[in-house]
């Protein structure tokens, strides 16, 4: 299917790895200008390569989304040195999972600095621009369980939360001057992120790798979890316009396992 969004300027943050990642390479193939950014600017540039060498567009930009002043110089320069953007995927943030009260302070903080205050970072720089050129699409990559909260993964829900919470209030406030923002709710995805969890939860219960991942696949009604490439194809489908008449929404996206009434 052709999306429409050869040409189009698209800005991937967290572009480095994991469903980033895939969603550059994804709006790249559909002949999108793609501007990555991230704090590993060798991920970056590796990527960058690799589109190029598949025939796409693509340019690096070193940003960290923890700091408010790298976001805004980034989009400035991307600015003057691109254009206008037309739309943007925002997918940064992760969080430790454990059990609640042997969690400290620094895993809240660091889970909420980076995936929630990252997306307000990011929001804050992109959306007033977008706003007065009356046009724009905006994905927010934020995770299920920031509706359905697992015992173990509290800190990423709340965080995730908090998230779901910024794109429904900001949605109805860019809807006027035509800009969209929508958040992207991915299950359990086969990323470094989950290989990551699934170590932390084996550590904190004396299990192994295979017992914790075994359990956790058996809860989910495909029987397996996503790839990072399907929910980037998704990232790509909510920049396009063909869900112009979608904003303050959250697509879920995790085989069925969300129990409830859509």
């Amino acid at each position: 299917m052709d999306l429409g969004l050869a040409g189009r300027l698209v800005c991937v943050v967290g572009a480095s790895k994991g469903i980033g990642a895939a969603s550059a390479r994804a709006l790249a193939s559909e002949g999108a200008r793609v501007v990555l950014m991230a704090r590993d600017a060798s991920s970056l540039n590796a990527l960058r390569d690799e589109i190029a060498t598949a025939g796409g567009e693509a340019m690096a930009m070193q940003v960290d989304a923890l700091d408010s002043a790298s976001v805004d110089q980034a989009f400035s320069r991307l600015e003057a040195e691109y254009g206008a953007l037309d739309a943007c995927v925002i997918s940064v943030g992760a969080a430790q999972g454990g059990l609640m009260w042997e969690l400290s302070d620094q895993v809240w903080q660091e889970a909420l600095d980076l995936k929630f205050m990252g997306l307000v970072r990011v929001l804050r720089a992109i959306a007033p621009r977008m706003q007065a050129r009356k046009r724009g699409r905006i994905v927010a990559v934020v995770g299920n369980n920031g509706r359905q909260p697992g015992a173990r993964m509290i800190p990423g829900s709340a965080a995730n939360a908090a998230c779901l919470a910024l794109v429904r209030g900001l949605a109805e406030e860019l809807a006027p001057s035509g800009v969209s923002l929508n958040a992207l709710n991915p299950g359990p995805t086969r990323t470094d992120r989950w290989d990551r969890l699934i170590s932390n939860l084996a550590a904190g219960s004396n299990t192994s790798r295979e017992e914790v991942e075994a359990r956790q696949l058996s809860t989910m009604p495909r029987g397996r979890i996503a790839e990072a490439d399907e929910m980037g194809k998704l990232a790509a489908i909510l920049c396009s316009d063909l869900v112009d008449m979608m904003t303050g929404s959250a697509l879920t996206a995790d085989g069925g396992a969300t129990k409830g009434l859509p």
